[in-house]
């Protein structure tokens, strides 16, 4: 009897489909409105109103007259993203589990991970770069623009207090914060804010809650975003009216010319990070995980 063990040629158990468990998530681009930039060099103007104060005037009083507060140019470089796949043809050709076509399988895949590093750049760039002949251009990202509401931990713990600083700090400035970013160790801190009241037991679902997902301040309530990129050292609460990605070239993915006997596609596109009102927004600085 011929079995299993001794059979050649059975086909092998290969599930046709292909499994990605890779972080695919970007929450601040999402987030961010959108614009479009015409230079490399884009720019905006930001405007505010002066402080309040008293305002009476005399009955018959002349009218006075004050020379207007100048207007603030404020820019940053788009940054250029690309990727491209490249496959012989015998490659493409040939049957494959969970693929039909490898370069298009490979540009799909291609522009995810484009996404993740515009996401990243984004996130962390903490400076912006003119670029030259040999250098590429560099946004600026959002610990960059942060700059006017700049709460530093003394003790390097994220306490209530110093979430309440921040949001408070941004809410002074006009802003309403509605978004923090923080790292998964800093969002587990967070959820041990409630101490002894820290579990509760929902009775419809059967669930133990113990983490915190939206937060009342004293200033206005604001939901944490667990962010894979964010640094534990730093968060950042943002006001979402204020931030934009402008475009200057739309993601495009182009078909290089063949050289041989294989296919080749990239995906090219570029960007920058708008800031309008960062005093709108803040950042805590200084953390340690416990």
């Amino acid at each position: 009897m011929k079995t299993t063990y001794i059979a050649v040629g059975n086909k092998e158990d290969i599930s046709d489909l292909i499994t990605n468990i890779s972080p695919k998530e970007t929450p601040f681009f999402k987030m961010c409105g959108k614009a479009s930039a015409s230079a490399t060099t884009h720019e905006w103007l930001e405007d505010s109103l002066r402080e309040p104060g008293a305002n009476k005037k005399v009955e018959g009083a002349e009218y006075e007259t004050a020379t207007p507060k100048a207007r603030v140019r404020l820019g940053n470089y788009t940054q250029i993203f690309g990727a491209g796949y490249g496959v012989t043809g015998t490659q493409e050709a040939v049957a494959k589990h969970g693929v039909t076509s490898e370069i298009g399988y490979q540009m799909a895949k291609a522009m995810k991970e484009i996404a993740l590093d515009v996401e990243y750049a984004l996130i962390t760039q903490t400076a912006k770069s003119a670029g030259s002949a040999s250098t590429a251009r560099e946004l600026g990202g959002v610990p960059f623009w942060i700059g006017t509401n700049v709460i530093t931990s003394t003790d390097g713990k994220l306490t209530e207090e110093l979430m309440n600083n921040a949001i408070e700090a941004a809410w002074k400035k006009g802003g309403n914060p509605t978004k923090v970013f923080l790292s998964g160790g800093q969002k587990r801190v967070v959820s041990k804010w409630t101490a002894g009241a820290e579990k509760t037991l929902e009775q419809n679902s059967k669930k133990l809650v113990s983490s915190i997902a939206v937060y009342e301040s004293d200033f206005g309530i604001v939901s944490f975003v667990p962010h894979r990129m964010m640094p534990d050292a730093g968060v950042y609460v943002i006001d979402p009216d204020h931030w934009k990605v402008a475009e200057l070239r739309k993601m495009k993915t182009e078909v290089l010319p063949k050289s041989g006997d294989s296919h080749k596609k990239h995906i090219i596109g570029e960007l920058t990070l708008e800031a309008r009102a960062e005093k709108a927004s803040a950042q805590i600085k200084g953390l340690t995980l416990p």
